[in-house]
């Protein structure tokens, strides 16, 4: 990079620490406006999103990987930049104004986007865009939580007492919770041998959004070509819904086996830490399941391809016979 773009990237890093380190943004709930960064920082305490804390790091490396391919396109600055620096710049003072940060959110992620294109041309902009893509999952969204949570928690409800009443354990699903049927020729009560309520933490949300980070990762390390990564990103939340319901369906059978206690908490909501340590099962399922949706994208389309080329060869064959 010359000395000029170096300097004008500088100036483009300063502009961004003002906006969002130095320039008090909303208030939101609160008694006083915050920066956009304090909101960050404050978010990411948050199981939810501290996960965004890892995606400028990540953002960054994928910069990194593609220095030398996108140092050998011409340097060329686009006018339609100056266009997306003047976007973001109205979503940055129209949320300032409205007191939203996803107006900010929005403004500073189009800023970055305008001073790339600007900077050094649509050529280069574009070999940026997955980077720039991934950098947009470093902004919590609260708001998720409220609509999409209590939906989510609903249908693990429903869908996990399903397959136990599938697989001969019978359930009873009550609002958000999940326990066990009564038995009157056992004498057993209804949730004697396990009672689950399906709080928000279980509900898959936490786990939804850095899975859908690692899964765009996956995605597009793991698969060439668009279409491929594309589909095989399609496939995250169904897989996070999955992934999260084995690991409801392992405290349940845990209960059943050693205990409610011992598997899930004791009556005062104290998680047990068999229930913390389950967590890991939700992304190493959802990774195994990655893995094997990629294996059968590779399977069916590298043996479409081979089947084709078979026929060509046969066809080229019988001609020359």
């Amino acid at each position: 990079m010359k000395r000029r773009g170096v300097i004008s990237w500088c100036l483009v890093a300063a502009g961004l620490v003002l906006l969002m380190v130095v320039q008090p943004y909303a208030a939101g709930y609160g008694p006083f406006r915050r920066t956009i960064f304090q909101e960050l920082m404050m978010q990411w305490r948050n199981a939810t999103w501290q996960h965004g804390a890892l995606v400028p790091f990540i953002a960054g490396y994928l910069l990194w990987q593609r220095r030398e391919e996108t140092a050998r396109l011409p340097e060329k600055s686009s006018a339609w930049g100056m266009g997306l620096i003047l976007f973001g710049l109205f979503l940055y003072f129209a949320g300032f104004r409205a007191n939203v940060f996803y107006c900010g959110y929005a403004g500073i992620m189009t800023l970055v986007a305008g001073a790339a294109v600007w900077l050094e041309g649509k050529e280069r902009a574009r070999r940026r865009l997955f980077a720039w893509l991934v950098l947009g999952f470093m902004w919590p969204l609260p708001f998720l939580e409220e609509s999409l949570g209590y939906q989510m928690r609903l249908m693990m409800v429903k869908t996990t007492g399903f397959v136990l009443n599938g697989v001969g354990v019978e359930s009873l699903v009550a609002g958000t919770a999940l326990q066990s049927m009564p038995n009157v020729e056992l004498g057993r009560k209804a949730g004697q041998l396990f009672s689950v309520g399906i709080a928000a933490p279980c509900s898959g949300m936490r786990s939804l959004f850095a899975l859908l980070v690692v899964g765009v990762l996956f995605s597009y390390f793991r698969q060439r070509v668009m279409w491929r990564r594309a589909v095989l990103f399609s496939t995250i939340l169904p897989i996070a819904i999955v992934a999260n319901m084995v690991r409801i369906l392992v405290l349940i059978f845990a209960a059943m086996m050693f205990g409610q206690q011992w598997a899930i908490g004791d009556a005062e909501k104290e998680v047990s830490t068999f229930h913390e340590l389950t967590g890991i099962v939700v992304f190493l399922v959802a990774l195994m399941l990655l893995q094997a949706v990629s294996w059968l994208l590779n399977r069916c389309c590298d043996g479409m391809r081979g089947g084709r080329s078979r026929t060509v060869s046969r066809q080229v064959s019988a001609q020359v016979i």
